[in-house]
């Protein structure tokens, strides 16, 4: 390992730790992402709490980049805000949240406006229920220490730092009901933290994160499908069907203007360029052919290939649904 390297594992975690301080211990209390997200996965986190590596931490930064950068384009606008607001529930202390930045209209103002904000690669169509379920944590806490007259919004800012691209998805109010699920929820993983039951187990997109997979109850066996993994394999059908159609409309295209071209073309008009020319023949090895009559060469001139991971979507009816 080079110092260089040595360096970075020593420093990127004291970075992180010294970038996550304002948010305590955690394993003390449950947060809003802990109730957004799989119960098992917070309690096992605060009963046998672990050291990230450095590639969790790296993605951990990137957030913390995000809402640093975020924070100074609202201050340059003008915008009255704080960040950081710790709010815990007056009965229930050990449920709270940190909200990313919470905004003013001014100080006086009977109106307060939560954003909370996801780093991301890639910025999905419709935001993660869990991102959705943490907002409501927020919002409902917030509502809970404040004037019942002072009115509370909140959105979810999503940002592409590598595509340079934000979305945000708005217009989200408290709503009692919602709050007072994930509030029982949140009591669930406080009983299951101190060991009084099992916690449940909620898969989701984030399984693939867990440290805890392993012994999962929910990955035992083939499990259903959680709702966001569903809708992701039923737009993956829809977009590869849509592929399959233009790929055909593309060889239809493509031989219209081959068989106009008949051989070896070149022409433009109107900021479109059509050139057309031929690939010599080659030559390749017939790798059966090889391992089958030259063995011993065979192992000379060969090397691994690394495996890969394959994906495969397809229309599925059970089998009860077949027999009905």
């Amino acid at each position: 390992m080079s110092k260089l390297a040595a360096f970075l594992g020593r420093a990127i975690p004291t970075h992180q730790k010294k970038q996550s301080s304002h948010l305590g211990d955690r394993t003390v209390y449950v947060g809003a992402s802990d109730i957004a997200g799989c119960p098992r996965k917070a309690a096992l986190g605060k009963q046998f709490p672990s050291d990230y590596d450095i590639k969790t931490l790296l993605r951990f930064s990137r957030g913390h980049a995000a809402q640093a950068m975020y924070a100074e384009f609202f201050k340059t606008g003008g915008a009255l805000f704080e960040e950081e607001v710790e709010v815990k529930h007056p009965q229930f202390p050990e449920l709270r949240c940190h909200i990313d930045y919470l905004f003013y209209a001014n100080r006086q103002t009977k109106r307060l406006h939560i954003v909370e904000m996801k780093s991301t690669d890639g910025i999905p169509d419709e935001p993660y229920a869990s991102w959705v379920d943490q907002l409501h944590v927020q919002m409902g806490l917030l509502q809970l220490t404040l004037d019942p007259e002072v009115e509370i919004g909140g959105s979810i800012l999503v940002v592409d730092l590598n595509a340079g691209t934000y979305r945000e998805f708005n217009s989200y109010t408290p709503n009692k009901l919602v709050f007072n699920q994930l509030m029982e929820k949140g009591q669930h993983i406080l009983a299951a933290t101190r060991g009084e039951c099992a916690p449940r187990t909620e898969p989701g997109i984030l399984c693939g994160y867990c440290p805890f997979r392993t012994g999962c109850p929910s990955h035992a066996v083939g499990l259903d499908l959680p709702q966001e993994i569903l809708e992701a394999g039923r737009k993956y059908l829809e977009l590869n069907e849509q592929k399959k159609a233009l790929e055909s409309r593309l060889d239809i295209l493509k031989n219209d203007i081959l068989t106009f071209a008949d051989g070896a073309f070149k022409g433009a008009s109107d900021g479109i360029l059509i050139n057309v020319t031929s690939v010599a023949e080659s030559v390749m090895i017939d790798s059966f052919k090889l391992k089958r009559n030259y063995p011993d060469i065979y192992d000379q001139v060969t090397k691994p290939k690394a495996g890969f991971v394959k994906l495969e979507i397809k229309p599925f009816t059970p089998l009860a649904a077949q027999a009905a």
